[in-house]
């Protein structure tokens, strides 16, 4: 679908207010190194043609 649409980014809003310091950087740290890698590389991956 974001694909479909041309979508070029995304925002994530999360609440992580009530997490220790160290869970709220592990987490950021994570957003950074590996999911927003892999969202990047699934958007711009061919399409597999059906």
């Amino acid at each position: 679908m974001a694909r479909d649409l041309h979508l070029s980014r995304f925002d994530l809003k999360y609440d992580v207010m009530n997490l220790p310091r160290e869970a709220r950087a592990r987490t950021i740290e994570l957003l950074g190194r590996e999911v927003a890698p892999r969202v990047k590389q699934l958007l711009t991956k061919e399409p597999a043609h059906v």
